[in-house]
Formats: structure tokens, sequence, C-alpha cells
């Protein structure tokens, strides 16, 4: 029986990286992650915002190779008094079939102290306070654990869109501050509340089954991380003044389902899908709620609602990201930031308005994709700066 192979990951960095790369040659590889005591000071500032790029390719890792976590003494026992607050660790201790070793515990120990922090995680509920950060709330579908009660209520129901924007006025109001005109806050949470609902009932609709209609059987894991940020604005040039940090609004929503394109084309995307093709599906679930002679509207097609979150992140001068398959792809509100892709003045339907269409991350200004890895499901990150 040969030898298991063994490729390394130490966290975050190597699954923030952009030079992460899987491989093909997966016939008994164990992916072993080291948790390190210092990972809390390196996932601060910049890296975090990675951190749901990080967790879609943690659970591309999952779906393809054996897990192995090797968990320093400290960052382990703080993560099983707060799991909520590492998004990132929290879907790490939630996959199935991962081991999982501690130093300097023994293995009974390890695994009491796994699931515990599983049990904590899944019982978390939003908090409104001013001292946490960050924070992440589970829906582990293969588990049996996919409805927490934030997102879906008693009922075990999506909850509605009025529901999500009194959460979201909530933490808005708090985030905020209290230098924030509650008109304001009204106004930001409304629109937060249609980008978070059009985001997760999307996670909901697609992200939960395999291109079968089935369950997925294994990881089938998705979430919504909520931060606060500190976020730089341009610096004033009149007043010679140096860029500024400002409060901002973070939150990201993450499946391991099929992802865009295959959710829409019902197929897996293969090594001959141009990429131009697979940039033109991920436009074509997007633009589902756009098109104003669209018939189609079965469940499995029905979209995100691109033009909606736009107009949304558009009031509230926010950025959002998009990755899945092999697309990643942004829009930006932001000041400072040059605006691509508007309905011109002169339009007779949207005149002003945001055009429901990407752009490339790495090339910028252009609506002309860049290929990266292949990643399983989606993950869409939106950032809103709060003054």
């Amino acid at each position: 029986m040969a030898e298991p192979r063994l490729q390394a990951f130490r966290l975050p960095f190597d699954l923030v990286d952009e030079r992460f790369e899987l491989g093909t040659d997966r016939d008994g590889l164990v992916a072993t992650l080291d948790v390190p005591n210092s990972y809390e000071i390196e996932m601060a500032d910049e890296m975090a915002r990675s951190e749901v790029l990080a967790i879609q390719r943690l659970l591309t890792l999952s779906r393809h190779v054996a897990i192995r976590v090797r968990w320093d003494g400290q960052i382990a026992a703080r993560v099983q008094t707060s799991p909520s607050l590492f998004p990132l660790l929290a879907v790490l201790i939630t996959l199935e079939g991962a081991e999982h070793v501690i130093d300097g515990v023994d293995a009974d120990e390890t695994a009491g102290v796994m699931e515990a922090a599983r049990r904590k995680l899944f019982k978390q509920r939003l908090t409104t306070d001013m001292f946490s950060d960050t924070q992440v709330v589970i829906c582990a579908d293969s588990r049996g654990r996919g409805t927490p009660r934030d997102l879906y209520g008693d009922s075990g129901r999506m909850v509605a869109r009025e529901d999500f924007e009194a959460i979201i006025e909530e933490l808005v109001a708090l985030q905020a501050g209290t230098d924030v005109k509650t008109s304001t806050a009204v106004h930001w949470s409304s629109a937060l509340a249609t980008i978070v609902s059009e985001l997760f009932e999307n996670s909901d609709t697609h992200g939960k089954t395999e291109l079968s209609g089935l369950p997925i059987q294994k990881n089938g894991i998705r979430g919504l991380v909520l931060k606060r940020i500190k976020l730089g604005r341009p610096a004033n040039k009149a007043a010679k003044k140096a860029a500024e940090k400002v409060d901002a609004f973070e939150l990201s929503v993450f499946d391991s389902g099929p992802g865009f394109f295959a959710s829409f084309s019902r197929k897996p995307i293969r090594p001959d899908v141009a990429l131009d093709h697979e940039w033109k599906v991920v436009h074509a679930c997007l633009e589902r709620h756009y098109e104003p002679g669209l018939t189609d509207v079965r469940k499995a097609h029905r979209g995100m609602g691109l033009y909606e979150v736009l107009r949304a992140l558009q009031m509230l001068r926010g950025a959002m990201e998009v990755r899945t398959g092999r697309i990643f792809g942004y829009r930006t509100f932001m000041e400072g930031d040059l605006r691509f892709k508007m309905e011109p003045a002169t339009s007779t339907t949207r005149p002003g308005m945001p055009k429901p269409q990407l752009l490339d991350v790495d090339r910028r200004i252009v609506a002309v994709p860049t290929e990266h890895e292949l990643l399983v499901g989606s993950s869409i990150r939106v950032i809103v700066p709060l003054h």
C-alpha cells in the first residue's frame, strides 16, 4: 500500500495567497493544515479581507483530498471558547472526516475539544455588541445543522426580507456609532437587507445540493460572515490630506454547492469549456431580474438579482467581489473609484443606474475575464463604508 503524499498549508497565508494551487494529481494526497498561535495576529487587517476566499479554497480542498489539521494549543483553546469569531477556522472545525491534532493534547481530549467547539458554533446567535469585530453563522447542511435561527427562524424556512432588515438595522446602527442619523441608518439597513437576502437566498437555492438535485452528502457548508473593518479613504488632494481610515461594514456569503456555471447549465465545468463562455453564463445567472422579457422563473434559474444588488451598492457607495468556478469579478461604487458599466443619462429605462455586469478583478477596468484556479461553490463579498 502506497504511503499517503502530504501537501502542507500554513494558515492563513497559504489559503489566502493568490499562488494557491491544488494541482491535478490528487491520488492519496493528504492536505496538512497548520494553525499557529500567531493566527489571530496574522489574520488581521488586509489579510482578513481575503478570508471568504480562503474559506472557498478550504471547501475545495475538502472535496478532493483528505484533511489533517495540526493546532497549536493556544489558538485551539481560543477557537473552542469563541468559534464564531474565526470564520475560516469555524469552517475548518465543521468539516466532516478531517483529522485534528492539538499540540500536547491526546486524541480523545482533542476530539472532545473539537466537538465542544462545534456545539458552541451551531448554537451561536448574531450579537449586536461593539466588542465583536467578526462573526460567522454556519449552515452545516450535511451535518443536519443547516437552518440556524438567525437565518431561518424557528420554522426552518429562510427569514423574510423584512426580518433581514431588522437584523441588519440593529447591527448597522450599533456598528456605525451615535453620529449617524436614524434616517440614514434605516436607509442603510434597507439597502443592506436587499443585498443580504438576495445573496443568501441564492445560497439557499443553489448551494445545498449536487447537480443531481440530491443534498450534498459530505461537507455541504454555507455561511454568512459579518465584519467591522477599517477602510482606506482616498487622499484629499485639494486639502493635501493623507489617506485616512474609515469604519466599514463587510459581509460575505459562501457555499460549497456546484457554483454558478454548473447550476445554470446543469453540467460541471470541463477543461474544454471556454473561459469567455463561463463568464457569459455567470452573467446570465446574475441578470435574471434585469431582463424585462424574461419568462423563465423556475427556481433553478432565478439567479441572484445582480441589478438589485448593484443598485443598493450604488446607494451605499460600496463594492462587491464574486468568486465562482474560475471567475473572479467585482464592481465598486466607492468614493474615489472610477465608475464603469453605467447606463447613460439618456437611457429611457434606468438613467444613471449600474448595468448588471462585473469587471475582472485582475484587469480592473475591463469586463474580460482572467482565469483563476477552479473552486467549488461560490463566495460573494460586499464592503460598505459606514460614514
